[in-house]
């Protein structure tokens, strides 16, 4: 192999080096993103469930039992 071959075989390796950890770091970002977008559909389910105790779904509001 010529020392253009070895030349360009090392840059490839040098560039992906560099590129890996800002990768990683890309995916770890969008993991804890969808964990949080998770955690936001399951708060917005249980508020949901707490606003169907007082008021009904065909608009009215319930009336409270004593």
């Amino acid at each position: 192999m010529t020392a253009e071959g070895w030349t360009i075989i090392g840059a490839a390796i040098a560039l992906v080096g560099a590129f890996t950890p800002v990768l990683l770091g890309i995916r770890r970002d969008l993991t804890g993103l969808t964990r949080d977008v998770a955690d936001l559909r399951e708060r917005m389910a249980r508020l949901e469930g707490l606003f169907d105790g007082f008021i009904r779904r065909d608009g009215g509001v319930s009336s409270p039992s004593a």
